[in-house]
């Protein structure tokens, strides 16, 4: 029960985060995308947090998927604004909406992403079982995150001064929080019954305050 409280309390300070940040800088197309990602990590954060507050939730693991999927659809309009923009809102946006008109409902509304076990006792443990287009599903967010990074890593090797030490910083956090959430959060309960699910959550405290200060940072 600690744990889910824990999770919560997260999640409402990412949601300020984000909304802050969308409300405070208007101007800045990366922060407002990165408030926007901001808010899909409470989403993720607290789906978790409702699974463990109750040892059987069925939405919980639907909640936090939606979380994760939005993470990887607003990762990767950020990585060409971030520090400096590359593109335009509206050529941004495309690469946002369809998916999340598809995917979204399609996690909350249908079996074909995600299946119902049941029983969900994520206390206990719990494991993901697939639907017959899950693979789908990670592909996109495979293809986004890799798609963001790469934009990131270019963006680093042109950028000298603040820039690039904004981006090393920011690297380090995205890729060594994104192994962890990956591996609780995806991997193990798809290969075994997991019990550590929120170790991934916890860390995105660490990572997304940090990473907020660097975007502040002048």
């Amino acid at each position: 029960m600690l744990i889910g409280y824990i999770l919560i309390l997260i999640s409402l300070a990412e949601l300020v985060l984000g909304i802050f940040l969308i409300s405070r800088y208007q101007r800045s197309q990366a922060k407002i995308w990165y408030g926007l990602f901001c808010i899909a990590i409470a989403i993720y954060v607290g789906g978790n947090g409702l699974g463990y507050l109750r040892n059987n939730l069925y939405i919980a693991e639907r909640v936090g998927w939606v979380g994760g999927i939005l993470t990887a659809i607003f990762i990767l309009p950020f990585s060409f604004t971030f520090p400096l923009p590359r593109k335009r809102f509206s050529e941004l946006w495309p690469l946002v909406i369809w998916p999340a008109i598809i995917f979204v409902p399609a996690i909350l509304a249908t079996n074909i992403l995600l299946n119902n076990n049941g029983e969900i006792s994520y206390r206990l443990g719990y494991s993901t079982l697939k639907g017959p287009y899950f693979w789908a599903m990670l592909g996109l967010f495979g293809v986004y995150w890799v798609w963001a990074l790469i934009n990131l890593f270019w963006r680093r090797s042109h950028s000298d001064g603040i820039h690039r030490w904004q981006l090393n910083s920011l690297l380090l956090g995205i890729v060594v929080s994104l192994v962890v959430s990956v591996t609780t959060d995806i991997i193990f309960p798809l290969v075994t019954k997991s019990t550590i699910g929120y170790v991934g959550s916890l860390f995105s405290a660490v990572w997304l305050g940090f990473t907020a200060y660097i975007i502040l940072r002048k």
